[in-house]
């Protein structure tokens, strides 16, 4: 079911909206004025879950590989899946990720994001 934000004004807020990625969020005739974030997109604990990554991972490492794999729509699944492995998010998971899965499961998932 999408959130339908609809000629609203956000004004001298520190985040204007923060939302789960899995959030459908339309919008339109919305305006965002001096608020220190128009826009706070997370990734839930249960999409966290389901990736494979442990409840305390920094969402801006997140927002990272993200924003980085939404940029490479024609890179094969193995060029991503790379990059993924080269992130400062697997550099502070350690040991503790299994790379093949977690980095698979990342790529499919920003892929679902649409």
């Amino acid at each position: 079911m999408p959130i339908i934000i609809k000629d609203c004004h956000f004004e001298n807020n520190g985040t204007g909206i923060k939302a789960p990625t899995s959030a459908d969020i339309q919008m339109s005739g919305t305006k965002f004025v001096d608020n220190g974030k128009a826009l706070d997109i997370y990734v839930s604990a249960v999409d966290l879950q389901r990736l494979g990554l442990p409840p305390d991972t920094p969402q801006e490492l997140l927002k990272e590989i993200i924003f980085t794999l939404q940029g490479m729509p024609s890179h094969s699944e193995a060029e991503k899946v790379a990059v993924v492995k080269q992130s400062q998010l697997f550099n502070w998971l350690g040991a503790a990720a299994s790379v093949a899965t977690v980095a698979t499961s990342l790529v499919q998932f920003v892929a679902s994001l649409g």
